[in-house]
């Protein structure tokens, strides 16, 4: 009885030690599941930071550098989801996204520098940056939606789980949702969603997706 009671009390203690908000994922783990992206994936040399910041988010810097935010630490609570997260990001890397979403930038302010000095007009450069705009988020759709495929393909390649890529995106999509928009440089949430439980199950058929 007095060992039980011990116990109880210990735990206790360990609880109230425990800071609020402790991120699920540690810094040492991310850093770990990082690696594990980074190595098939032959990106070992490039920086990789976590900022202290509330927003849940990782993103690649010119394809130089990967960061991930402490606010996506706490919501992600699988190494599974966030190596997807990785891997998403590795993807826009080994797939030159940064290099071809550059190139088009500047081909379509080109563009619309050269029609609005034809045109001469202000409301008709507005017109065409307007148009610009819609045909450059399209395009980063696009890449997302490769970088998603990327991201199932090497977890299934190299034994992980790919379902993590699903289950990471839906806890994110209930934080920020991102609706059907032109203007939006992500897919919408639920087509999304559905395109990589698809990208899943053609490769994992007896893949278990979560309910949403």
């Amino acid at each position: 009885m007095r060992t039980a009671r011990t116990i109880f009390l210990l735990l206790a203690f360990a609880l109230i030690l425990t800071p609020a908000g402790e991120a699920a994922i540690s810094h040492a783990d991310a850093k770990m599941v990082w690696e594990k992206v980074a190595r098939p994936t032959e990106l070992t040399a490039l920086p990789f930071s976590i900022k202290e910041e509330k927003s849940p988010n990782a993103w690649v810097t010119n394809g130089e550098s990967v960061t991930v935010t402490t606010g996506l630490l706490e919501i992600l609570d699988t190494n599974a989801e966030l190596y997807a997260v990785f891997a998403h990001e590795a993807g826009h890397i080994k797939l030159n996204h940064h290099r071809s979403g550059a190139s088009r930038t500047a081909g379509l302010s080109l563009a619309a520098a050269i029609l609005g000095n034809i045109l001469g007009d202000g409301l008709a450069g507005a017109a065409i940056n307007v148009g610009a705009n819609l045909v450059n988020s399209g395009w980063s759709r696009e890449q997302e939606i490769a970088a998603d495929d990327y991201s199932v393909e090497l977890a299934h390649r190299m034994g992980e789980d790919p379902v993590g890529m699903y289950s990471a995106i839906s806890k994110l999509a209930k934080i920020n949702k991102t609706e059907p928009s032109g203007f939006n440089s992500h897919p919408p949430d639920d087509r999304r969603l559905l395109h990589i439980k698809n990208k899943i199950l053609e490769l994992e058929p007896n893949a278990k997706i979560p309910e949403i």
